[in-house]
């Protein structure tokens, strides 16, 4: 058994932990003899609770309205039995998935592996190790995703204000030929007004005028208008 000691230091999940490591006896492939278990760590117990989320939402993806709208016929002929074969069939699939899930975390020594990665980070955040000129910092995962995303973000804010830019333009020239528009329709409207106050005056003129003297005008004026 290998232990070192050391100042407690904070683990890769926000966790302080202390570099009193304990590893498992190791064989000549790198394996845990298997005289210790190999207790389960932060990152098989987020596995783990990965594992049990996927599960859950795939379970409530295949519920028993769901099945019922299926097997409709079923449903109203005997809804007891369709919702009693819906709850084996869910046992069903939560067994064998966490029988097969078992089974993989066993064959291939994930908790030792995930533990090993724990233990290597937390000796590495202890020592200092710095990489190349640069200390390797010590920040969360959100963070680091955070710095990585910036340039992408920076560009897309980028694009975003040439965009902006643009529809601006396009709205200025709209607006333009809305105005100019405008204009036109005012001066036709002004048109139709000076046309309609002087046929108000001519009508009220005829309506005043004697009916002999509107022939006499109107026969007047038709010997002026030459034949077609």
């Amino acid at each position: 058994m290998v232990t070192t000691t050391g100042p407690p230091i904070e683990s890769s999940f926000g966790e302080d932990t202390s570099m009193d490591i304990t590893q498992n006896p190791i064989d000549g492939d790198g394996q845990p003899s298997g005289e210790l278990e190999e207790q389960e760590g932060p990152r098989m117990t987020r596995l783990r609770g990965i594992l049990d989320k996927s599960l859950e939402e795939t379970l409530k993806a295949c519920n028993y309205n769901a099945i019922r709208e299926s097997f409709p016929f079923v449903a109203a002929a005997n809804s007891g039995e369709l919702r009693n074969a819906h709850e084996k069939v869910c046992l069903f699939l939560r067994g064998e998935v966490n029988y097969e899930f078992g089974q993989i975390i066993e064959q291939r020594n994930i908790i030792f592996k995930l533990n090993s990665l724990d233990r290597l980070i937390a000796e590495a955040k202890h020592k200092g190790i710095t990489a190349g000129s640069r200390t390797v910092l010590d920040l969360s995962p959100d963070v680091a995703v955070r710095a990585r995303t910036v340039p992408t973000k920076e560009a897309e804010i980028e694009r975003l204000k040439s965009e902006i830019e643009r529809v601006r333009l396009d709205n200025r020239r709209l607006g333009g030929a809305l105005n100019q528009s405008r204009a036109t329709q005012a001066a036709i409207k002004r048109e139709l007004l000076d046309s309609y106050s002087e046929f108000q005056e001519a009508t009220n003129i005829a309506s005043q005028m004697p009916v002999d003297d509107m022939e006499q005008l109107i026969e007047a004026t038709l010997r002026h208008v030459p034949n077609s």
